[in-house]
This record gives structure tokens, sequence and C-alpha cells, in this order.
């Protein structure tokens, strides 16, 4: 194993720093097939039947059924091969860090019958080989699953406007992935079971989702829902024409978890509910994404009251060399300010985008203040680099820090410092084809004076490399 690990390692060094003629030799996507959405669901099969033909493959992925050129099974497929390397895991040298190997497998068959019905399904495998420790729980390792399966019903359609329900074990994202995301930087992305109901009328489309996650357990086909998590939204996006090709979200969401641990108080019952609002857009120059939040419920008998402020802003311009896009991010998560004292002041993220600041997801946007400049290259029309340096401190010194389950991972009761760490990172994208496309991310965590108090305050590395093969 272990010579297979320096091998796999030596590979990803070469294509992670690679010659600036092998850059520049890089094939091209080719213009105009569209470019693979982040859903496989989302795939559009049909024009596989015209100029974008590629592969062998090919003909599985769009199997007419009749005259009509919506009615078609597809089939697909996406590998990712990954390997990932951190040291000093948990800022401690025990246990110790060590490199390793993941793979995940997804195969797809997607029936399509007009616009009135459509059958989805998509099974999958996600394996760990030589993690120091062993897989992590519900986000490593599942011998083989259910990922997806369900129904699409076309319960109204007049022109632009429809009315869709989706029903089943599905993916979902909605807006900047801040609360419900497909969690890709694990090698299990998250599925949910229940209803989706999609409605779009004129400007606007409103979303209304009422779903249980699905417990991601180790080995074949052991992934029921769990019971013991609900999730409930109405999610409304329109354009906003105040702003520049502006647009905004506006949101409710309600969480019922029967049993989730807070730092200082304990493990009970939480009832949450969210409103907020997300004002967005992108002009030929600039970007902007600004988001307000506000949570209200209970914990067990205390009250919850929390809230969070995220904003982005970026500039790009295709007047000099590199095309560059420099940004700034600022994001605010509320922490609890007094332990037992009768309101709970802990935000929460609900199903977080787990790669918000790096892949190495060292911890969820709870009780944390973040500062992330950053700067992103285009090195050819197929590479990019992006440098994106981050700061981060407690917004409140009473309370810890939470991995992105909900787990406390570092308490707050042991240290009155705010300063939590600094990090120094890089990622590279090259997209080699349509279909085959590499990704590589280097950091390293200083800690700061909070963790050097709290844990044995080590510096820490992380490496992450995969190649993505999809069809």
């Amino acid at each position: 194993m272990n010579g297979r690990l320096n091998e796999f390692l030596l590979c990803a060094l070469v294509l992670l720093v690679p010659s600036g003629s092998a850059w520049a030799q890089a094939p091209e996507p080719t213009p105009p097939c569209p470019k693979l959405p982040q859903m496989t669901y989302d795939e559009n099969e049909p024009f596989l039947s015209s100029d974008c033909r590629s592969s062998f493959l090919d003909p599985v992925q769009f199997i007419p059924l009749g005259q009509n050129e919506n009615h078609y099974l597809s089939f697909g497929f996406w590998i990712r091969e990954r390997g990932e390397f951190v040291s000093n895991p948990n800022w401690s040298d025990h246990p110790s860090g060590n490199a390793y190997l993941m793979q995940r497998y997804f195969l797809h068959a997607d029936l399509r019958l007009g616009e009135r019905f459509r059958f989805f399904g998509e099974v999958a495998t996600s394996l760990v080989n030589g993690r120091s420790g062993g897989p992590r729980s519900f986000i490593d390792e599942e011998k083989m699953y259910v990922h997806q399966s369900f129904v699409d019903l076309g319960l109204w359609n007049s022109g632009h406007d429809s009315l869709r329900l989706r029903a089943g074990r599905q993916e979902a994202a909605l807006g900047s992935e801040n609360f419900v995301s497909t969690r890709d930087g694990r090698n299990i992305r998250r599925s949910l079971d229940g209803a989706r109901l999609t409605w779009v009328k004129g400007d606007w489309t409103v979303d209304l989702l009422a779903v249980r996650p699905t417990l991601d357990n180790p080995g074949y086909f052991n992934d029921p829902p769990n019971h013991e998590s609900g999730f409930w939204t109405v999610y409304a996006v329109r354009p906003f024409r105040v702003l520049p090709k502006g647009n905004v979200d506006l949101y409710y969401m309600g969480l019922d978890n029967k049993s989730v641990p807070f730092d200082g108080e304990g493990i009970g019952r939480e009832q949450r509910e969210t409103i907020g609002t997300r004002l967005w857009g992108t002009t030929d120059h600039w970007d902007y994404n600004d988001e307000f939040t506000f949570q209200w419920g209970s914990f067990r008998s205390d009250d919850i009251r929390a809230w969070a402020v995220s904003t982005e802003a970026g500039y790009r311009t295709d007047a000099i060399p590199l095309s560059p896009r420099l940004g700034l991010r600022a994001v605010f998560f509320s922490g609890n300010q007094k332990p037992s004292g009768g309101t709970l002041g802990t935000f929460n993220s609900i199903y977080e985008k787990g790669p918000y600041f790096s892949y190495a997801e060292l911890f969820a946007r709870r009780n944390l203040i973040a500062l992330e400049p950053s700067a992103e290259l285009k090195l050819t029309h197929s590479v990019s680099l992006t440098l994106n340096p981050a700061f981060f401190w407690r917004e409140s010194t009473a309370d810890g820090l939470y991995n992105i389950s909900g787990s406390v991972i570092v308490s707050g009761l042991h240290s009155n410092a705010r300063y939590i760490a600094t990090q120094a990172s890089a990622q590279v994208h090259w997209q080699l084809t349509r279909n085959l496309s590499w990704f590589t991310e280097y950091g390293h965590f200083f800690p700061g004076d909070f963790l050097k108090q709290a844990t044995p305050g080590r510096n820490l590395n992380y490496w992450t490399g995969w190649l993505d093969i999809r069809y």
C-alpha cells in the first residue's frame, strides 16, 4: 500500500506543477457543447444526437424511444479517483497524519417520457484505503448504496410557467449552498429523502422541500432515512433589477434534530427556524453575493437566537494577462455568548457546503468570523490557479469549534483567546476535456492563540488532488 501511495502522490505532484509547455498544450473543451452541470440529473443528453458526439459511449447516453426526441433513455457514470494527505489532524500528532486514497463511483439511468414523467436512478460506491484511524463516519466509506432514486411529475405547464413534483431520494442545492448543498467535498455526497415541489411563474422560481437526510452507514445498501432529523423549506428566487444584473433569494427553513450537541450545553433536541435573504449578481466585471440570516427556536428548554452575515465581492478583467479575478469574502456566524444562560446563540448552517474556505473542511460555519481575500488567475483557457488565504476568529469566546456534521471538535471552555488560525492555500483546476478534469489543493494552517491554548497547537498541512471522469 505504501508503494501505491508514493506512486500516486508522485503523479499528483507532477500534475500539480506541470511545465509551462504542458499547460500550453492542454486540450481545450470543445465548444459549443454545454459544460457538465453540478448535478448528474441536470445533464442534458439530447444534444448527443447532434454535433457533440465524441465518444464510443455516446450511443448509451442518448437512446431515443420512438419519434419524439423528448422520449429517451440515458445511462452515464462519474468516477472520482482522489488522494489526500493531512499532517497533524486536529492540530495534534496523535493520531499521526498520513496519505491515503479515496474512490467514488456513480452509475445513473435517466428515463424521460416528455414533460410529464421522468425516472432517475443512481447507485454509488465510496471507498477509502490506507487512512490512519480508518474511514470517518458518514463521509468517507459506503460500500454500495442507492444515492438517488426519484420520480419527476409535470403537474402543470403553460408556456414558461410550470409546476413540477419530485418525489424520492435526491440531491439538492439551493442558492449559494450556504444551507442546502451536495457536500461534494467529501467522498459521500449528501442524499435527501422526501419531496420537492418547484413552481415557475413569471420571474419567480419557488421551491418547497420536505426531506430527511439519509444515514450513510458503511456496508451494502444500508442507508435508510434518518428519522432523528427533518428539514423543510420554502425558497424563492427572482430578478432584482434595483441592483446591477441583480437577483434576490428569499427563504424560510425549518429544522428538527432530536439529539445534537452544543458546547457547554450538552445534548438535546433542537427545533430551529430560519429566515433570510440573499442579494447577488454578475456584471461584465463585478460579481457580488451578500446574505443575511436570522434563526430562532428552542434547544431543550433554552431559546435559540442566532444570526449570520456573509458578503463577497469580486472584480475580473480580461484586459491584462491572466485575466485575474480579485475577490474578498467576509463572514460572521454567531456563537453562544453564555453557556447555560437560557438562550443558545450558536448558528446552524444546516446542510452546509463543506469546502467553503478549503477542502480541508477543518471547522464549520458556526461561532466564526472569517476574512478571505482571493486571486483567481487563468493560466491558459483550460487551467486556472486560485490563491485564497484566510483568517479565522471565534465570534464568541464562550463557544467552541464545530465540524460540518455538528459535533464539537474543540471546546471553547478552556481558553478566552479569539484568534483561531491563519490559512495559506492554493488551488489548481485543469479542464482537460469536457469529460475529464483534474483538481488539486494545498493548504498550510498556522494555529492562533485559541488552538495553541485549547489543543497541542501543531501546524497542519493539507493536500488533496482528484481526477474526475464523467460521461
